[in-house]
């Protein structure tokens, strides 16, 4: 690692920056983008064809190199496939079979298969994603962008199940026209038997991977570490704050699990 700045900058100040940075900015773009129609980020999932492209190949072009410029390169990658995807979904152009509300009669497993419905192309986009990432990756050894496309995926899939079966906040008047359907198949209620394992996991999975990258914190390995760490944290942060009643912290709460 360079001498040239401190190790705790390259460690606590860089990595959760640039994290949270890319994170918000995406995710604002993407909701703006949402909040004009699906006409307009099907006009941005198009134009942003030829970004997905060189996203991929920056995963191919740094699959070997494990310096730290090479692992912020494959980390922006990372995040920019998965918020192409995410735009997909927004825009209506990967969603599913059934863009309706859940029935008032479906109940359990067949309440999951309609909501499951409403997603069905996009969990299939994004399995087509993941092979190919795979296969793109397959002689290298800097996984960085398909760890964030698959931390993305678990932590926003856990976010949702958390929904489906019920937590204290929600705020389906944040949902545009064109998805407020989607929030007949959120649940409110104080809490559900999957909710305290999954943050724990989270919290814990946070704290680990921060005492990692500290143990690393004179390889580029430490700054691979806290990246994964800062995206984890605010993963974890998202399931807490669905589990805090004030109204005042319900849009904080939203972020990814918006779908």
């Amino acid at each position: 690692m360079s001498n040239l700045l401190p190790a705790w900058t390259q460690i606590y100040v860089f990595p959760p920056i640039t994290a949270m940075a890319l994170w918000a900015g995406l995710t604002l773009l993407v909701a703006l983008l949402n909040r004009r129609g699906p006409w307009a980020g099907r006009v941005a999932l198009l134009l942003a064809l030829p970004l997905l492209g060189f996203a991929h190949h920056e995963l191919w072009a740094v699959r070997n190199d494990a310096s730290i410029l090479g692992i912020y390169r494959a980390f922006l990658a990372g995040t920019l496939i998965w918020a192409w995807h995410e735009l997909a979904f927004y825009s209506n152009v990967l969603t599913g079979p059934w863009q309706r509300a859940c029935p008032s009669h479906a109940r359990g497993f067949t309440r999951f298969g309609y909501a499951l419905g409403t997603h069905l192309y996009h969990e299939l986009a994004v399995l087509l994603e993941l092979i190919f990432m795979l296969w793109l990756l397959s002689d290298g050894h800097n996984m960085m962008g398909l760890m964030v496309f698959m931390l993305s995926w678990a932590m926003q899939h856990s976010a949702k199940l958390n929904v489906l079966l019920g937590v204290p906040t929600l705020n389906v008047e944040l949902f545009p026209p064109h998805l407020r359907y989607l929030g007949s198949y959120w649940r409110r209620r104080a809490t559900n038997f999957f909710f305290i394992p999954t943050v724990s996991v989270l919290t814990l999975l946070a704290i680990m991977l921060w005492m990692a990258a500290h143990t690393h914190r004179y390889e580029a390995m430490g700054v691979s570490l806290a990246l994964l760490a800062t995206l984890v944290s605010l993963g974890a942060l998202e399931h807490w704050l669905l589990a805090l009643p004030n109204r005042a912290t319900q849009s904080s709460a939203v972020g990814r699990v918006i779908e």
